[in-house]
């Protein structure tokens, strides 16, 4: 993209550096900030080198915001499939998808963030039912965590089950019933993303990239390829990389460590699932889960082959980090960790477990010891926890409460990045500061700082991009985040619904909320 030079004055600048200190304006030249200060001292110099003026009038501005955990592709997707999280019933589910199929009279049709704790008779429609609303076309569904598939019976059939995959879904009969978990799930994944044109795959990028805009974002961590999606994702974002008005760091979901290697991503993960979620009781826990005490949740790999994967990427200097929500995953993780570490220590390897979210007190000592990023999502608790959530009722009220205890890493020193996971949360930074901030339980509560601190200088830490963007200082890039109200100044209950004024990247307004 190109970049811009303009001053922006007249606004309260919060710049996120080392001291937290406000300015007035910044100026900007050819992308880069090359200064920082008072309006009068910005506009002396923006007129003495023929640099526009951006009057920002009050407006208070952030570094550009940073989502640290967005599955692009499955966002992207989302705006061609059926929007499932607000049926009610498997017969809304079912209806939904009807409506959907008179839009798009071709293909498989497609129904995601199905959430079942939301459906009347918690669970989703599964295979027969499926196949009796739909016996000539494919049908998709996807759970809203990402952790589990449905089909029906014409799309069982085109994606080649045998019957024997792990994780593969039966009634109490026996028979298929198309709700399909692991290997299973990986199978309908990859069939339906690997079928994509690479149009379609352009297409959902960009409608990413609109999005993230609007809501201030100029860096996505993008959680992609792998097991979850497809590797024929990755060129799609290797090929535009520095060309659009959102920088997307690809984190790529494999295990082959050499095929990334021959691309030059420099890290491998870090959305590799060790364990599964809440929603679909995949989350790995030491004790079984209170609505359902025949499991305690499932691990997906050997300690071996984590412990060896960890081992290749510290020896490469690439930094790694794997999906963990359950304690036992967590702990597992740790484990295998140091583990690697021990055998090959690599100073600065900003190891990353994703989410963290029910975790041993013990283990969240360890991860400070070790200098494990967390890259969690303050939005889960808001949006899923508190008395009476689908948190509590899987998991009980004495763990449930324990859920994403963010004070506690901040307190303990933690280095803790900001993200949504969308499509699981909304791509929405507001949301994720005010989560933070208004965590159900009040001990796992932080700060305005500490809460944008997880979307700006620590978000960029996480990807080794500290001395290129989080904070507003001179030699960094020209990216902010220009915003109607401070977070400081609203009623903390109000920091969801402030408005993004502009969003600018290098120096060039890439979205104005008053732009026709």
């Amino acid at each position: 993209m190109k970049k811009e030079s303009k001053a922006f004055v007249n606004g309260n600048v919060i710049t996120m550096d080392n001291e937290d200190t406000r300015a007035e304006g910044v100026l900007v030249k050819e992308g880069r900030i090359v200064a920082v200060g008072t309006s009068k001292e910005i506009e002396t110099s923006a007129k003495k080198e023929g640099i526009p003026l951006e009057d920002l009038q009050g407006k208070t501005v952030l570094p550009g915001f940073h989502d640290c955990h967005v599955h692009v592709m499955g966002t992207g997707l989302a705006a061609v499939g059926a929007e499932l999280y607000d049926c009610g019933s498997v017969k809304e589910v079912l209806d939904t998808l009807k409506e959907e199929a008179s839009k798009r009279k071709e293909g498989w049709i497609c129904g995601v963030r199905l959430d079942e704790s939301r459906l009347a008779e918690k669970r989703p429609p599964l295979l027969q039912e499926l196949s009796e609303a739909f016996p000539d076309r494919g049908v998709y569904l996807v759970d809203r965590g990402l952790h589990y598939t449905v089909v029906n019976q014409k799309a069982y059939e085109e994606i080649g089950y045998d019957g024997t995959e792990k994780g593969f879904g039966r009634d109490d009969a026996g028979k298929p019933n198309g709700r399909m978990h692991e290997e299973a799930n990986t199978m309908a994944r990859q069939y339906f993303n690997d079928s994509m044109t690479k149009e379609q795959r352009k297409n959902a990028i960009d409608s990413v990239e609109k999005e993230a805009l609007k809501k201030g974002i100029t860096t996505i961590h993008a959680m992609e390829g792998g097991e979850m999606f497809s590797d024929k994702d990755v060129d799609g974002f290797l090929e535009t990389e520095g060309k659009r008005n959102v920088d997307f760091v690809l984190f790529w979901g494999t295990l082959d460590i050499d095929k990334v290697k021959e691309k030059g991503v420099p890290r491998i993960g870090t959305d590799i699932l060790s364990d599964g979620s809440i929603g679909s009781r995949t989350a790995a826990f030491d004790e079984p889960y209170t609505d359902k005490p025949d499991t305690c949740g499932e691990l997906y790999y050997t300690d071996e082959i984590l412990t060896e994967l960890i081992e290749k990427a510290l020896k490469s200097h690439m930094q790694c980090g794997f999906h963990a929500i359950g304690q036992t995953a967590i702990r597992r993780i740790l484990d295998c960790y140091e583990k690697a570490y021990e055998k090959y220590p690599w100073g600065d390897a900003r190891f990353r477990i994703e989410h963290f979210g029910f975790c041993d007190e013990g283990d969240i000592e360890r991860a400070a010891k070790n200098k494990v990023v967390i890259s969690t999502q303050p939005s889960f608790s808001y949006l899923r926890g508190g008395p009476g959530s689908v948190y509590e009722i899987r998991l009980g009220e004495e763990r449930e409460r324990k859920a994403y205890p963010l004070k506690k890493f901040v307190e303990h020193g933690i280095v803790v990045a900001g993200g949504s996971d969308s499509n699981v949360t909304p791509m929405d930074t507001l949301l994720g500061i005010h989560s933070a901030v208004n965590h159900p339980y009040p001990e796992h509560k932080v700060n305005v700082y500490q809460a944008l601190r997880m979307y700006t200088i620590d978000a960029a830490y996480s990807a080794f991009e500290e001395k290129e963007k989080g904070s507003i200082e001179t030699g960094k890039m020209g990216d902010f985040t220009i915003l109607s109200e401070s977070p400081y100044d609203v009623a903390s209950d109000r920091i969801k619904d402030i408005e993004v004024e502009m969003t600018v990247k290098e120096g060039k307004i890439v979205y104005s909320r008053f732009a026709k």
